[in-house]
């Protein structure tokens, strides 16, 4: 039913609201809002390629649930999400190798394994992929990818303990079938592999990492690139503890998560039809501006005149304010 003409249409577009709420549940609540003041509201939960990706994509893909191994190599189910016909699959790191579920002991860079994210790819092989999409944020690994490799057929260490010690890799006995998709890796931060803002420092003391290991995986990082034929400095090589290198290995195609989540939801073409566009996530700070769904949001909003309101269930003035000279 068409709404009455002077009916205001506004577009709820929030991230997650990480500890209280999932996307597709804070746009539910934006939306009831909405509606109570008298508006037509649109639900459109989003993400950013990190952790919560796969939910946003909840309604209208065909989801299932893979048998993998977390992070230390237990048995885990995790979700895999077919978004079409075509074979475009959405496989989410932080759904086999999650860091929010392991405990502050549990986390242990030297024994943590991204084999899960590389056991979820191997399920959207056998269930026909032709595009692999893969959201790699907040995941307890720090092996370069490495235990993705080797659940491939790769030859090579399998966890960060056998990373330090050996950075060699042979690609021969890869599943032949990589060979006939294309990977998109969607990053929220798109940190080189090495250097000061790289995967071990910048990601390495919230994954468990001390000083020591910290300096030891950044030089074994180096080399691992090379053994891998990339360039240790390229954007998103570091994402997931280096999970993104090992992506870009395989011919992957780096591409920013909350762009690419914006464009599959068709935002653009939602938003041209509403008078205001509400976005939100739990916490707006610095982080925000570094690539985030809220940012990518208010870049769109400003760039087509339509006004949007941030909320947060933190919100650091600082960028509050930059938000708003956006």
């Amino acid at each position: 039913m068409t709404p009455p003409r002077g009916v205001p249409r506004v577009l709820c577009a929030p991230d997650k609201l990480r500890g209280a709420l999932d996307a597709a549940a804070a746009a539910a609540a934006l939306a009831a809002g909405a509606r109570a003041a008298g508006a037509e509201a649109v639900e459109l939960p989003i993400a950013d390629g990190g952790e919560g990706t796969l939910d946003a994509f909840r309604d209208g893909a065909t989801i299932a649930a893979v048998a993998v191994h977390d992070a230390l190599g237990r048995p885990r189910q995790a979700r895999l999400a077919r978004l079409d016909d075509a074979g475009t699959f959405l496989v989410e790191a932080a759904e086999a190798v999650p860091l929010h579920d392991l405990a502050a002991h549990e986390r242990d860079v030297e024994r943590a394994s991204s084999r899960g994210v590389g056991e979820l790819i191997a399920a959207a092989l056998d269930g026909g992929a032709r595009t692999l999409l893969v959201a790699v944020g907040g995941t307890a690994t720090m092996d370069g990818g490495a235990g993705m490799l080797r659940a491939l057929g790769a030859a090579c260490a399998a966890d960060g303990a056998e990373l330090l010690a050996d950075q060699a890799v042979d690609l021969a006995g890869l599943d032949p079938r990589l060979g006939e998709v294309e990977i998109e890796l969607l990053v929220d931060v798109a940190a080189p592999l090495t250097g000061p803002d790289g995967a071990a420092r910048r990601f390495g003391p919230q994954k468990g990492a001390d000083a020591a290991q910290i300096a030891a995986l950044d030089a074994a990082h180096g080399r691992w690139a090379r053994a891998l034929g990339i360039d240790p400095g390229m954007p998103g090589a570091g994402a997931a503890g280096g999970l993104g290198a090992a992506l870009q290995a395989l011919g992957a195609r780096t591409v920013a998560g909350a762009d690419a989540v914006l464009d599959l939801k068709r935002f653009d073409a939602l938003l041209a039809g509403c008078d205001l566009c509400l976005t939100a996530e739990g916490s707006v700070d610095a982080s925000t501006l570094q690539g985030k769904a809220v940012a990518a949001v208010v870049a769109r909003c400003a760039a087509a005149g339509v006004p949007v309101v941030v909320l947060g269930g933190r919100v650091e003035p600082g960028a509050a304010a930059e938000l708003r000279r956006r």
